[in-house]
């Protein structure tokens, strides 16, 4: 696949959103073993842009607003479970600790069973820094460079992108989040198929391993 290359894809910065909560069970010494400085920015410019009443958790409607934004709206249900598979102090809203918590959870696991539906929205906004619903090659670059290394850079963008670079007009690639959804959980599908040697269902949603025990609605 022909495109944008990761040279220059450390270049970094320290400084993060104003007031924004620090982690509270880790220091930042040992959050950094986890995540990358490049990541754990974008983490907390996500969180700031999420946290739009500047409380320090996120509720079900602040993602609400946001997914209508990226034009990928979801039920209320669905948000609230969103939030539930990573809320460890049930208090229906997601704590900066759990929101880190949950992000070094994702990238270190190997079997697919994370709870990954926040995961795969705060990624999305890593990617997309303007907050513009669309990404391109040139936008993951620096992200999939400092997690993956230049070895595994192109396997990762074509599992995202695809193998064409360009759209149908010619243009840059640039694909929704509704598109990236679909191309992320068709990978975690093949990925929990391999690991636990079991098939779904055409058209059955995926939960976590612990969707089997969610509350229902009333």
């Amino acid at each position: 696949m022909a495109g944008p290359t990761a040279s220059s894809a450390l270049s970094t910065q320290r400084a993060g959103p104003q007031g924004l909560p620090q982690p509270l069970s880790m220091s930042e010494g040992q959050q950094e073993e986890q995540i990358s400085l490049v990541e754990y920015e974008a983490l907390k410019r996500v969180f700031a842009i999420i946290d739009a009443d500047r409380d320090g958790k996120l509720s079900w409607q602040e993602l609400a607003d946001v997914l209508n934004k990226l034009g990928a709206p979801m039920h209320k249900r669905e948000i609230e479970l969103m939030v539930w598979e990573v809320d460890d102090d049930l208090d229906h809203s997601i704590s900066w600790e759990e929101f880190l918590i949950m992000y070094q959870r994702c990238i270190n696991d190997k079997t697919g069973l994370e709870p990954r539906k926040l995961f795969h929205l705060v990624q999305f906004l890593m990617y997309d820094k303007h907050f513009e619903g669309r990404i391109n090659v040139e936008q993951t670059l620096q992200i999939l460079f400092v997690r993956y290394g230049r070895e595994l850079l192109d396997q990762e963008i074509h599992a995202i992108f695809g193998e064409e670079d360009k759209g149908p007009d010619g243009q840059e690639k640039r694909i929704t989040f509704s598109e990236y959804l679909a191309r992320v959980d068709r990978r975690l599908t093949r990925l929990r198929n391999t690991k636990k040697g079991v098939s779904y269902p055409r058209g059955v949603s995926q939960h976590s391993r612990r969707v089997s025990h969610a509350p229902t609605a009333s």
